[in-house]
């Protein structure tokens, strides 16, 4: 039908099933040489049958139909699979090396989805923004006073809705045993704002967000679940929340959340301070403010305006506002806080990974191909192209990147569970990490580009062979020649540089890590253990009586066995500042325009320091004397000397703090209150009888396990009040852990992957030494026969495998400076480029290679080279 054929009439069905007929005749059993005589019998010499068939193969798919080419693909992926089952050592270690690679990739992607790229469970959550109060040294605090809250209500251009929420620890009794909620007082539109539908009842009236009329309680769905098991009839119950009888009006949906995790709503009522016209209070910030930006208006629109009305209460209020501005952030940022750098950078190196996975199993493709250049000319004399070649290759590695996926999904679903029930370092939303839509795509997409990243380069060197050679000489494996070689090193260094890479970062965190918990937190942990309670009803209407409470429990504690001191705070260390207030020396000028006029404050009962573990260094600490009827007195820590007393001794000079004139009686060494990894800020410290607050900290040190002391404490607090909520038992020594949680995390996570690596490419450099031994078994055995002892062979294999683990050392470290910078926020006391870690890598590595490749040296250095120049 396609006119006259050269060497007999063969019609286009014929070239296919010449094909299929070689392929069947392989799987059989058959060896390439009689395959090749079965199927091209008909023909005579190979280039003159080529060209026929390729001529016919050309006719055909002319009128092939895009279900011909489907079927064909499935044929293709069919063949591959047959090809795969034939090889199960080299499919397994392939699929295994792929699935570490992509597996690892899926589960870390999955957690920047969930956390970084998953969208907001808010409505025209592109929109939201949170206004902040901009200090003068650049620090932005979260939260701003009701004056200020309301002058960017009524004042902003930009914002078409704004709303607030303070939250806070509460008491809930009513509600079987007594047990410490997070409540959430809330502004009249937040609910609307953040689109929180309630699922029964009802939510507040505006009349209830008057001062004294907000005592209606709306609940979580999922606490409402856990607390009361779900029970419609909790409607209208009466419980008391912080000492007052709330009433329950409403549930919320199961879907309805605020940004952080509360129990309990309530309205925010609206005291006289909620005035834009008002000076009082502007600097008591506890207002958490969301807001929605108009239709259209971008990010610097809304910083515009924003700086705008700052600059308008500076000439308002010059006392409280007269350096400070607005800022903002969107509430996206908000909430994923400072974990969007770190994860980012953690998927980077995990894709790092993935290369150099994908560069073990191309160096396994690359010694597959070549034992495979009698098949491939096979089917290239019965007409198949170079480029139906490569087809039929890439598809055999897509396959196989396929299946690697898949046990990657199995490797990503383990490992996410195992993330998400360890909670580490408080990524937030982790509740929306897992194996969704999304990162099913995500694992295929990787794995399809993964199978063509590997399987290209080993598809184009096995089609570059002279396929004519091989055929004519009966289907043996046609050498791979100096190139092969060249690419397989070449290969090898890659993963040695890659490994480099992650190594130094890996290096770079675990010295960052070392040097922060070498950093002296300024107390002693061990042997010491905190509690929470919060003192709220009647009984606690006066702060005297407060007073007396936390000194009755002072005094139980100290007749529990094995305590050896007991001490009352309001915040821990290394737990943060706690309120933060303004800060005048009495007499001293003003501070520079840079420098904020602020100071953390805490208060804490005598016996503090010592039972903490901190020295005092200069003055006197509290004592019992120090109560609301003496004079105000306060200590210091040694930063805040730094700051403010540079020139003039510290004792018995008065500060003012809210109005209020404060004497400085003693210095306390610096107490770390936030992360090891940031500088050490000026704190104060008052007599809790002269500053009470009704949440408490109380601190126990004991002469042995103070956890084994919790039920005994928790008898001894009951006894004085059977109404209190007792949380949050903690180690001191779980705070150190707790504040380098997430660099730990961290740091774990690259230097896993950094193994892996490490792993992968010292397999590779074991694979090259191997086949390059089996390739070169002749040439070393004239060598040996020529005199070569077994202690040079031994080197010349092992050198060969140092210099390329020694060349890709070379590159990996340029490339290591630019992952150091990346992750250079991170870092504690060491520079981007550390010589200790660099030399630690660089002989990690080059051991790995050497110790990699002794193993085919010792086989080199064993041959007998009379048999093996016979064979």
């Amino acid at each position: 039908m396609f006119g006259p054929d050269p060497i007999g009439d063969v019609d286009e069905e014929l070239s296919f099933h010449l094909e299929m007929r070689v392929r069947e005749f392989i799987e059989q059993g058959e060896t390439p040489e009689r395959a090749r005589e079965l199927a091209l019998l008909r023909f005579g010499d190979y280039d003159g049958s080529r060209r026929e068939c390729v001529v016919i193969d050309r006719r055909r798919r002319r009128h092939m139909t895009r279900t011909d080419y489907l079927a064909e693909l499935r044929q293709d992926a069919l063949y591959a699979m047959r090809m795969l089952r034939r090889t199960p050592g080299f499919t397994l270690v392939a699929v295994i090396t792929l699935a570490l690679g992509i597996g690892a990739n899926t589960a870390i992607f999955s957690v920047v989805q969930g956390v970084l790229l998953a969208g907001l469970p808010y409505p025209s959550a592109d929109r939201l923004y949170q206004p902040r109060m901009l200090y003068p040294d650049g620090t932005a605090y979260t939260s701003l006073s009701a004056p200020d809250f309301m002058s960017v209500r009524e004042g902003s251009r930009v914002f078409e809705q704004v709303d607030a929420y303070s939250s806070g620890v509460f008491t809930l009794l009513g509600a079987g045993e007594p047990q410490e909620v997070r409540g959430a007082n809330v502004s009249d539109g937040l609910f609307q704002l953040l689109g929180m539908r309630v699922a029964i009842g009802r939510g507040f009236a505006p009349a209830e967000h008057r001062s004294g009329q907000g005592k209606v309680a709306v609940l979580d769905h999922g606490f409402w679940q856990r607390t009361f098991g779900g029970d419609p009839g909790v409607l209208g119950r009466t419980v008391r929340i912080g000492g007052d009888p709330y009433t329950i009006v409403g549930v919320l949906a199961s879907d309805a959340q605020l940004p952080e995790t509360v129990d309990m709503y309530a309205p925010l009522e609206y005291g006289e301070t909620f005035s834009a016209a008002t000076a009082q209070r502007r600097r008591a910030e506890y207002l958490h403010v969301i807001a929605r930006a108009r239709e259209g208006a971008t990010a610097a629109r809304v910083e515009d305006d924003l700086k705008r009305l700052g600059v308008q209460l500076q000439q308002d209020f010059p006392e409280t506002n007269g350096r400070l501005t607005f800022t903002s952030t969107s509430l996206r940022r908000m909430i994923v806080g400072d974990v969007e750098g770190p994860l980012w950078t953690l998927l980077g190196a995990v894709g790092l990974v993935l290369l150099v996975a994908c560069a073990n199993v191309a160096n396994l493709l690359l010694a597959r191909g070549s034992a495979r250049g009698g098949e491939l000319a096979v089917r290239a004399a019965i007409g198949a192209g170079r480029g139906r070649l490569l087809r039929q290759l890439l598809t055999e590695a897509v396959v196989l990147s396929i299946a690697g996926g898949a046990a990657g999904l199995l490797i990503a679903w383990w490992a996410t569970r195992a993330l998400v029930a360890a909670q580490p370092a408080d990524i937030p939303r982790l509740g929306q990490v897992g194996l969704n839509g999304t990162v099913m795509l995500f694992t295929l997409a990787i794995s399809v580009a993964t199978g063509v990243a590997f399987g290209l380069l080993p598809a184009l060197q096995a089609t570059g062979v002279r396929l004519s050679r091989s055929l004519r000489e009966g289907g043996r494996s046609a050498a791979p020649g100096k190139s092969a070689h060249r690419v397989r090193a070449t290969l090898v260094v890659a993963e040695m540089a890659l490994s480099v890479v992650l190594l130094m970062g890996a290096g770079l965190l675990i010295r960052s890590f070392v040097g922060m918990m070498q950093v002296a937190p300024g107390f002693r942990p061990e042997q010491g253990m905190s509690f929470r309670v919060t003192l709220q009803g009647d009984e606690y209407a006066g702060a005297q009586q407060i007073r007396d409470r936390v000194s009755g429990f002072e005094s139980r504690l100290r007749t529990v066995p094995g305590v050896t001191a007991v001490a009352a705070t309001t915040i821990l260390p290394l737990s943060g500042l706690g309120s933060v207030i303004d800060f005048a020396v009495v007499g001293a000028p003003p501070p520079p325009p840079d420098v904020n006029r602020e100071i953390g404050a805490a208060s804490v009962t005598p016996g503090y320091f010592s039972t903490i573990g901190a020295p005092l260094k200069r003055g006197r600490g509290f004592t019992d004397q120090d109560d609301g009827r003496r004079p105000a007195v306060a200590v210091i820590n040694e930063a805040a000397v730094r700051r403010w007393f540079t020139d003039r001794d510290p004792l018995g000079q008065l500060v003012e703090m809210s109005g209020e004139q404060i004497e400085i009686v003693g210095v306390v060494a610096d107490i770390r209150q936030r992360h090891p990894g940031e500088p050490i800020v000026p704190q104060l410290f008052r007599p809790y009888a002269q500053r009470t607050t009704r949440t408490v900290r109380f601190v126990v040190r004991s002469t042995t396990d103070p956890t084994a002391l919790a039920p005994s404490i928790r008898a001894e607090v009951r006894r004085l009040d059977p109404n209190l909520a007792i949380t949050d038992f903690t180690p001191l020594t779980r705070l150190i852990a707790g504040s380098v949680a997430r660099p730990r995390f961290y740091t774990a996570l690259l230097a896993l992957f950094a193994g892996v690596a490490l792993a992968l490419a010292a397999t590779g450099i074991f694979g090259v030494m191997s086949y390059s031994v089996a390739q070169r078994t002749r040439e070393i055995s004239i060598r040996m026969a020529l005199g070569a002892r077994s202690s040079q062979v031994l080197g010349m294999i092992v050198g060969r495998a140092v210099a390329l683990a020694g060349a890709g050392a070379l590159i990996g470290l340029a490339g290591a400076v630019t992952l150091a910078r990346v992750i250079q926020n991170q870092l504690y006391g060491v520079g981007i480029f550390d010589p200790l870690t660099a030399g630690l890598v660089v002989l990690v590595l080059v051991g790995s290679a050497a110790a990699a490749s002794l193993l085919p040296a010792r086989r080199a250095a064993g041959l007998d080279p009379a048999a093996a120049l016979r064979e």
